[in-house]
């Protein structure tokens, strides 16, 4: 480290607001610019990169600095960066085994959440036309498999061939969308 940067992180753990507030005014719109590199969310970088100078202001006494500041500045918003990605993903992944129960639940629009309805819906008109029409029967309108089977003019066994085959195709959809919310 030098001995620079050894005078500053000192000045900080003594409190000198001074130092403190000209840290931030040298690094804060660097690190917000370098956090968009990894989070598309101007709002989210700016809270990272203030969260950070809060946790640096309140722990100078825990951390143990071998770095220069701003080494060690960048490669904190680096990591909670990921870390925030790494929630987002653990969130939609929840999101995606919640919606997977609701597409084995016999009446999903029973739901309260509109945009897990929304998501459903989108996944539903994606599927070829004929199990969709199944699909909609069974969790739509609550129809049973002999209904549903007199309706289409085919046979149960063929109804619950669509539907484990629907519910395939559903999940591979809704799989699919949600990486692609993970890669953004």
């Amino acid at each position: 480290m030098l001995a620079e940067d050894k005078i500053l992180f000192n000045e900080i753990k003594n409190r000198n607001l001074k130092v403190y507030e000209a840290l931030f005014s040298n690094y804060y719109p660097p690190l917000v610019r370098f956090a968009e590199g990894y989070i598309f969310d101007k709002q989210e970088c700016e809270d990272i990169v203030q969260n950070l100078f809060i946790y640096f202001w309140e722990n100078a006494e825990k951390i143990n600095l071998d770095l220069s500041i701003k080494s060690y500045f960048f490669q904190s918003v680096k990591n909670r960066c990921l870390n925030h990605l790494r929630d987002l993903q653990i969130h939609d992944r929840h999101n995606l085994l919640y919606l997977e129960a609701l597409i084995n639940q016999d009446n999903y629009e029973e739901l309260q959440d509109p945009e897990i309805i929304v998501k459903i819906n989108a996944a539903i008109a994606q599927l070829p036309e004929h199990m969709a029409a199944i699909i909609k029967l069974k969790y739509l309108e609550g129809k049973k498999l002999t209904e549903i089977a007199q309706i289409n003019q085919i046979s149960e066994n063929t109804v619950k061939t669509q539907l484990q085959r629907a519910k395939e195709k559903l999940r591979k959809i809704l799989i699919d969308s949600t990486s692609i919310y993970f890669l953004f």
